[in-house]
């Protein structure tokens, strides 16, 4: 795998609750948007907003499982800047709301 691709990918996983641009990451790579996303997607088999989106959720369904924390409290730490769309993500991947999700499962 190419090794810009292998630094966007750890940057992922160890900065989703961060504000990560496509603009940003592709600057950091040495690469044009356009060519950035074709490489990330050929590389991958996804694209980059899909794998954050993933990595965010899943670190979310984790974090469904500690009560003291609240909905948007979970959000914020997955890198959300608002609830509404943390839980329009959620309820598009898993079928339920956070809340649903939660009180189903733990």
């Amino acid at each position: 795998m190419d090794p810009r691709i292998l630094r966007t990918l750890a940057a992922i996983e160890g900065g989703y609750a961060r504000c990560l641009r496509v603009s940003q990451l592709a600057a950091q790579a040495g690469l044009s948007r356009s060519r950035f996303e074709h490489l990330f997607r050929e590389q991958t088999g996804e694209t980059l907003t899909s794998r954050l989106r993933r990595v965010r959720l899943a670190r979310a369904k984790l974090l469904l499982a500690d009560y003291s924390l609240s909905i948007k409290q979970i959000a914020f730490r997955c890198g959300y800047s608002s609830s509404s769309s943390f839980t329009r993500d959620f309820k598009k991947v898993f079928q339920a709301s956070p809340s649903k999700y939660r009180y189903r499962t733990f």
